[in-house]
Parts: structure tokens; C-alpha cells; sequence
């Protein structure tokens, strides 16, 4: 499955060449209170995977076709395992409708939320603190996964449509048994050794051991007194107090002044390779993972 999402960057450029749809906002630098009003409706509140708009061929960018409007957005170049696709023929172009939106008003508050073909969310925070939000995806079987969520005082809550799970109390192999049973029987022989008066013999003749005259002996400290020493301290050099050294940072103070917020949001196009399926005479890839439920 191959994935081709514009960044953030592209979008916004993209988007300032063409008609401006309705939903397409970019607003910066503005004022609490304008924020809010972004804040307070924004393009959806519950996450829905993108719905397809198109199946189109593989145009590539030496065909005729190529930046007309059978060509989909991905203009020309299709790549798989690091080299390019060239038998386009046996493959579609899956295009999708994605969006995302975000916005903060400056004190605190903020909503964003995106919507893709495999996943989307949603999260609000209010001044206060508390935050909402839900996500949802399609998991390894093409299960549709629902997850609403909330932060408060009280601490973080989800619900959720996953399968719940009843524990169940552990249940002892053979295998395991036996082998705590041994533990347990070491461990008590190891306990009762430890109060038998012969327990500490064999530490007690380690104790007991006294270096022989040939052995090494550790160095001895010259002692911190007398003629010697007095001598040796009075040759060193006077102390000196300590000076505390000057360090200067190189960061630059944080702007000052009134809070103040942003807000975008934009549509954009995605899309998915996928390869042919059910028609004689495509030889296509396997390890290639096609989409054969419409979202």
C-alpha cells in the first residue's frame, strides 16, 4: 500500500493559487476572541475516515495524459520497494478526500483534527483544563475501531467499541508447579542453614587470613602530622580564594505582549496505490495490499 500525503507546507501553497473553497482557512496572529470563534465551530467534531472521490489510472509523466484530468495528484511518478513502478497498467490510483484543522487562541485552549483514509481524529481543551476527543482507525482486520476519551479532575476515562477482556485467575502447569515447589524446598533449606551454629565457619576462616610477608601490602598514608609534613605544606603555594566565574547566555528574552491565536484549515487530496485485482491478464505484486472495501 502506498501513501502519498502533501505536507502542510505544499497544501497551504497549493492552496493559495487556486479558488479558495469555502472551508479552506488560514488565519494567524489574530486575537482571543477571533480565535474562539474558530474554536467554537470547527469543520467536524466527530472523526470519519476520508471517502474516496476517484480510481484513476497511472498516468505517468511521459504520457499524454500525464496534467490532465484523468492524471490523479500523485503527477506522474509511482514508486514501490524503492524503484518506480513501470508496469502502470496493472495498477489504480485510489484518491481520497483528507482534511485537518487546528487552532489555539492564545490562553490556553486549542481544537485540531484530521481525517485520512485509515484514521481520523478530533481534540478539544477548554481554559479550564479539561479536554475531549475521539479517534478512530480500522485495525489489522478491517474492524472499524471507535475510542472516545476525556481528561479532567477526576483523572483520564475512555470508552471504546475493542473487545474487552475477562481476566482470569493464573492457572498452574505441571511444569510450574514443580519447579516452585524446588524453589520453596531450596529456600528453606538455605533459611535453616543460615541459624545453624557451624553456618559461619567457612566465613569465619576467611576472616581469620593474614597476609604472608611476600604478599603486597596496600600503601600506608603519610601521617598528616610532624616535622615532614609541616615542611611539604609550607612549600605550597598560598590559597587562593575562589573566584566565581562569569557566564553570559545567548538566548534572546521571549517576546512580550498581548496573547494571540491562529487558525487553519484545508482539504487536500491522498492518495493510495493499489493494485489491480479479479481481472485476467494483470500480473500484479501480492505484497501489494489493495483496497477492495469502499470507506
Amino acid at each position: 500500500m502506498f501513501r502519498f500525503v502533501p505536507i502542510l507546507a505544499v497544501a497551504v501553497a497549493l492552496a493559495a493559487g487556486a479558488p479558495q473553497p469555502v472551508s479552506n482557512v488560514f488565519e494567524i496572529d489574530i486575537s482571543p476572541e477571533e480565535a474562539q470563534k474558530y474554536l467554537n465551530s470547527p469543520p467536524f467534531t466527530e472523526p470519519q475516515l476520508s471517502g474516496r472521490t476517484a480510481v484513476l489510472p497511472l498516468v505517468k509523466w511521459n504520457d499524454p495524459r500525464f496534467r490532465t484530468a484523468e492524471a490523479g495528484p500523485t503527477l506522474g511518478h509511482y514508486w514501490k520497494n524503492g524503484h518506480e513502478i513501470e508496469n502502470t497498467d496493472d495498477y489504480v490510483e485510489e484518491v481520497y478526500d483528507a482534511s485537518q484543522f487546528h487552532g489555539q487562541d492564545g490562553l490556553g485552549a486549542y481544537v485540531y483534527g484530521y481525517q485520512a483514509p485509515e484514521s481520523a481524529k478530533v481534540e478539544n481543551r477548554v481554559h479550564s483544563g479539561d479536554v475531549t476527543g475521539s479517534y478512530t482507525y480500522r485495525d489489522g482486520n478491517n474492524e472499524l475501531v471507535k475510542v472516545r476519551y476525556w481528561a479532567d479532575s477526576e483523572g483520564f476515562h475512555q470508552e471504546d467499541n475493542l473487545p474487552k477482556i475477562q481476566l482470569q485467575p493464573v492457572q498452574e502447569t505441571e511444569e510450574v508447579r514443580q519447579a516452585r515447589l524446588a524453589h520453596e524446598k531450596a529456600w528453606k533449606e538455605a533459611a535453616e542453614a543460615s541459624l545453624h551454629p557451624n553456618a559461619h565457619q567457612e566465613y569465619d576462616k576467611y576472616q581469620e587470613y593474614q597476609p604472608q610477608a611476600s604478599e603486597p601490602h596496600a600503601a600506608v598514608a603519610a601521617p598528616r602530622e610532624g616535622k615532614a609534613y609541616a615542611q611539604a605544606h609550607a612549600a605550597l603555594p598560598p590559597h587562593q580564594p575562589h573566584q566565581p566565574q562569569e557566564y553570559r547566555t545567548t538566548t534572546e528574552p521571549e517576546p512580550t505582549g498581548p496573547p494571540r491565536g491562529f487558525f487553519y484549515s484545508f482539504n487536500y487530496p491522498v492518495s493510495i496505490i493499489s493494485p489491480k485485482s479479479g481481472q485476467p491478464g494483470h500480473a500484479v505484486d501480492h505484497d501489494t495490499v489493495a483496497l477492495n472495501k469502499p470507506y
